[in-house]
């Protein structure tokens, strides 16, 4: 009967032991996620930040350089006049800019119509470039999610079909969303090079880091498909 009981006191030990290592490798891995996460939200800061000062910044000071021109006493008419043209000119294309940092934070189509019609675009964009060929399925209408997992949603894509233009060297692209028991569904296949399962764990990138960090923040989950060839993902939501 000692036997017995030191036995199963050992036992019941290790289990605790291994409960205790397996709650701190889930610690720490919720702590790199948390870190990743920070450096991905600060080169955004950063390119946000870039883009206003390259963009905006120095067109407002070309803006404020013609409109002292304009006031001077000493310009002729003619250089008033071309200043005013210059002012215009420059006011049109801060505009655009500003819009263009305003679609990179939250796409306008989005806002209006919903995430179908606003992967349809992006879909569209690439198309477009005839570099690539990406096909979109969806028969779910997506515009009833909440407009932040709506968004969550599109970064997804985004990043995904950049990493394999970038990274992937794909030329085709499939993205097929449907639900099933409750749940929507992502199926994400491209033709690239594909992912080494071993340097993939050791050494995710910021990308695919942003990657998890939105899947997360949407309570999804994720599975890569390394067996078969390319890039292939699925991720629910």
């Amino acid at each position: 009967m000692i036997i017995i009981t030191v036995f199963i006191i050992k036992s019941r030990n290790k289990i605790f032991e291994k409960e205790i290592e397996k709650r701190n490798l889930e610690l720490e891995f919720q702590k790199q996620i948390h870190i990743k996460t920070l450096e991905v939200q600060e080169e955004e800061r950063k390119r946000i930040a870039q883009d206003l000062h390259d963009d905006i910044s120095s067109k407002l000071i070309a803006l404020s350089l013609n409109l002292h021109l304009l006031q001077s006493e000493k310009a002729t008419d003619l250089e008033k006049k071309d200043s005013l043209n210059k002012i215009e000119s420059i006011n049109k294309s801060t505009i655009e800019s500003s819009r263009k940092i305003a679609h990179n934070l939250f796409p306008p189509i989005l806002e209006k119509f919903g995430l179908n019609d606003a992967i349809e675009e992006l879909v569209n964009d690439y198309n477009k470039s005839k570099q690539i060929k990406i096909s979109f399925q969806c028969p779910v209408d997506l515009s009833i999610l909440e407009k932040e997992k709506q968004l969550h949603v599109f970064r997804i894509l985004q990043e995904l079909i950049n990493n394999s233009i970038k990274h992937g060297n794909a030329s085709i692209i499939d993205v097929a969303i449907d639900d099933e028991n409750s749940k929507i569904y992502c199926q994400y296949n491209d033709n690239g090079v594909g992912l080494n399962p071993e340097k993939f764990e050791a050494n995710k990138g910021l990308g695919f880091i942003n990657i998890e960090s939105r899947i997360k923040s949407i309570r999804g989950n994720y599975s890569i498909d390394f067996s078969k060839p390319g890039f292939v993902l699925k991720f629910d939501f």
